[in-house]
């Protein structure tokens, strides 16, 4: 199981965090969609398709939702696939998703009552805001504050985004041994853009029991952050803002896949990719706490302008007579100094008809913190800082996800299978590790929340 398409980066955008743990869950879910016995049966579906030229589409409609009032999403994802009579082949995927709700900004709790701006604001201030419009104009609104009450995570109430996501891939046979493939993917919110493109090339071995592969991918990110892209480090009270913000990375996999028997099937894949450019969350800032634990004030984040990420992956698919397994692991290593672990393993069983099935399924994940996290900014040392974010996703945490998905084939009047149907629920807990104690009138308060979340999925394949 891979939770994110293969030489992708992370991104930054209005409740990036949000979206990470959200959009895990939702890619995990999805990608699984029939994934352990579907490719067990690939090469199967795939020769009969050449023959038929059928196309084959793979639909969800995902609900995610994470507890203490945060995020709340709600995705459809329709796959859709066909295999030409000369081998040619064609997929492309749409992504529509709608996340409300209340994400952390960064701060730390207080015992004090503490008032942030919404994204769109320009002053702490609770008074009208007057400022002249890109007619030459004067025009007065309201100031968009929040306040967060003691003892609370800072967490913005107000976050509202819609996102589309469109991608296609092509396959070329070369020759009996040699496949190549190509494609790209546009993805637009709000306040940021994305387009990628990618290319790779496939040579089997040893009776097609061997494939050897590589593939390239380029990205370009355009952010135009709601009120402005903040300068790094600066003082948030002064609301000190520029204008859009760019960033481009470029990807590349090595891959190998073998076949070790008739029942096993195992695949290493090698990924470096490097991203430059505005690597920032615009809407972070850190708390700049005093000894005594009291906040006197807060400073917008700042990351470094690269970042470098190398990682190994060995999937293993295996099935015996009714039960099919899919056992996967990752590790990865960054210029951040991020290390993570993932391990998953999924195990469907079917019926004796095998017309129903039941695939319960778990996923552990592990980091280290980068080496500029910090959960606050001490108010008696130099107010020049480097690097410094306190955003929970570059912190030491690890995670749990637990899930059970249920699937059904139906049926025509003559017997022949021509969909499927299935229902999917998981649960997704995330514990900070490595927790600093908090000075003064900090110590006691939830200072490290962690996230829980659950996701429901129903699908339908045919």
């Amino acid at each position: 199981m891979q939770l994110k398409p293969r030489g992708t980066g992370a991104k930054g955008g209005a409740a990036a965090d949000a979206r990470l743990a959200r959009r895990r869950l939702i890619a995990a879910s999805c990608a699984l969609l029939g994934a352990t016995a579907a490719r067990a049966q690939e090469a199967t579906n795939a020769a009969s398709d050449s023959i038929s030229g059928e196309w084959n589409v793979d639909s969800a409609l995902a609900y995610y939702h994470e507890g203490a009032g945060r995020i709340k999403a709600i995705e459809p994802i329709v796959n859709f696939s066909k295999t030409f009579g000369d081998g040619r082949t064609f997929s492309g995927q749409v992504v529509f998703d709608s996340l409300s709700g209340s994400t952390p900004n960064g701060a730390l709790p207080s015992i004090q009552p503490q008032t942030f701006a919404s994204p769109s604001g320009a002053s702490l201030s609770a008074s009208p805001v007057t400022y002249t419009t890109s007619s030459g104009t004067l025009a007065t609104e309201s100031a968009r504050i929040y306040t967060v009450n003691p003892g609370q995570q800072p967490m913005d109430p107000n976050y509202h985004d819609q996102r589309l996501a469109v991608s296609a891939n092509w396959g070329l046979p070369l020759s009996r041994v040699l496949n190549a493939s190509y494609g790209g993917k546009l993805s637009y919110e709000r306040d940021f853009v994305s387009v990628s493109a990618n290319a790779g090339i496939a040579r089997d071995f040893f009776e097609k029991n061997t494939t050897l592969s590589f593939q390239i991918n380029n990205e370009f990110d355009k952010l135009n952050p709601i009120g402005g892209a903040p300068v790094p480090a600066s003082d948030y009270a002064l609301f000190q803002k520029t204008g859009g913000k760019t960033k481009d990375g470029v990807g590349m996999m090595f891959g190998l896949t073998q076949v070790m028997n008739r029942r096993w099937l195992t695949e290493v894949n090698f990924s470096l990719d490097r991203f430059h450019g505005y690597l920032n969350d615009p809407y972070k800032i850190l708390s700049i706490i005093s000894p005594s634990g009291g906040t006197t004030g807060y400073l917008y984040e700042k990351r470094p302008s690269s970042r470098t990420r190398k990682s190994v992956y060995w999937e293993n698919r295996a099935a015996w007579g009714r039960l099919s397994m899919d056992l996967s692991m990752r590790y990865m290593v960054d210029s951040w100094r991020v290390h993570s672990d993932t391990a998953a393993l999924s195990v469907r069983w079917w019926n004796p008809d095998r017309d129903r099935f039941l695939e319960p399924n778990v996923r552990w994940y592990r980091q280290s913190a980068a080496d500029f996290y910090t959960p606050w900014i001490d108010s008696t040392g130099s107010r020049y800082i480097s690097y410094a974010s306190a955003d929970a996703r570059l912190g030491a945490f690890h995670a749990f996800t637990y899930g059970l998905k249920y699937g059904a084939k139906i049926t025509d009047s003559q017997d022949d299978t021509t969909s499927e149907f299935s229902v999917r629920v998981d649960y997704y807990r995330q514990t900070p590790d490595h927790q600093l104690v908090g000075p003064g009138s900090l110590q006691g308060l939830d200072l490290y929340p962690g996230l829980q979340a659950i996701l429901v999925q129903i699908g339908y394949k045919f």
